[in-house]
């Protein structure tokens, strides 16, 4: 996939080359740029979703804004290597006043770059620049096609608002004669709206967006990774659709149906940045004790194989060796993403 992508450079295909040998024999030390990055504009939100660490105000991690120095001083060491960049994580993006300053300035790089928002910080301009920047995917969250559904779990959204807001995009994007961004409506199914499945395709189809993507719920994203099958289960039991089929869930074993047999790519392929330039392992890891250092102190290369990143590997290929502490030791043994 990425190395015929329309992204691809020789650079890129070289480095991308040696990032699948080291995935291959997981290797504890990494001798190539992840393929992909998640970059957080910052860990704000205009709304409270109810599982969300972000929503629930949780101390975890600190709040703030990325600068637009601390973006360019990433992109400038990874960039040349990058073949996606997903511009969200923990908030919403669009309050990060410089977020598409940040588009521009990593599309000199040839990336693919994904937004995703809750659209409902959004004007004209916004809308504008959604399409003029260069953004590649936008991902709009909206949990159901009734003001009642989506207020379960979007505290504070508003349906209406931001369906009237795809429909900008949406003709903004036909008046400017572009293809991009792929605009994808992201529903995340709960026992509140999963009546609400047949409404939401019919409702995409009017109002022109190029995918509906039905996703299942996660339990508690700001503890998830600290749980094993069963807490995860417990912690998200009052949310599950009724339907099996529309959960990740066995209801019975009260477990996920499914575990990877291959263990975490992450570790090799991707990392996550924070507001404040702080380096997870991977996107679910909330609480900043669990990070591995910040690209304002240290080179990105440097912390991709510092001792962390290396415990973190030994971990996820199940050495016998002491990597207690490590969030990617605890998510191995609890099997909390798997």
């Amino acid at each position: 996939m990425y190395y015929s992508s329309e992204f691809a450079t020789t650079r890129k295909r070289i480095n991308y080359l040696l990032i699948s040998l080291a995935q291959r024999i997981k290797s504890k030390r990494v001798i190539a740029y992840p393929v992909k990055l998640t970059v957080c504009p910052g860990n704000v939100c205009n709304l409270k979703c109810v599982l969300c660490p972000v929503g629930q105000v949780d101390g975890g991690r600190e709040k703030g804004l990325m600068e637009f120095r601390t973006f360019k001083k990433l992109i400038d060491e990874c960039g040349p290597y990058l073949y996606e960049l997903d511009l969200y994580n923990w908030g919403e993006p669009l309050l990060n006043k410089d977020v598409f300053e940040m588009v521009r300035y990593a599309k000199k790089y040839k990336i693919k770059i994904s937004i995703s928002s809750n659209l409902r910080y959004f004007d004209e301009k916004i809308c504008t620049e959604l399409i003029k920047t260069g953004v590649d995917h936008l991902i709009i969250s909206l949990d159901g096609t009734s003001q009642e559904s989506v207020g379960k779990y979007q505290v504070g959204n508003d349906f209406v608002e931001v369906v009237s807001n795809m429909k900008k995009i949406v003709r903004k994007k036909r008046e400017l004669n572009s293809i991009k961004p792929f605009v994808q409506w992201r529903f995340l199914v709960t026992r509140h709206n999963e009546d609400e499945i047949e409404e939401a395709e019919a409702l995409a189809k009017e109002i022109g967006v190029d995918k509906l993507e039905i996703t299942i719920f996660r339990c508690d994203m700001g503890s998830e990774l600290l749980l094993n099958d069963k807490e995860q289960f417990e912690n998200v039991q009052e949310w599950l659709p009724e339907s099996e089929t529309l959960s990740k869930y066995d209801y019975s074993n009260k477990a996920k149906k499914t575990h990877s047999v291959n263990g975490c790519s992450w570790l090799w392929t991707q990392s996550t940045i924070n507001w404040n330039g702080s380096v997870s392992p991977c996107c679910a890891v909330w609480h900043e004790k669990f990070d591995f250092g910040n690209i304002n102190r240290n080179s990105f290369w440097q912390i991709w194989n510092n001792k962390k990143y290396q415990d973190a590997r030994r971990a996820n290929r199940g050495d016998n060796v002491d990597t207690s502490g490590n969030i990617c030791h605890i998510c191995y043994l609890n099997k909390a993403t798997l």
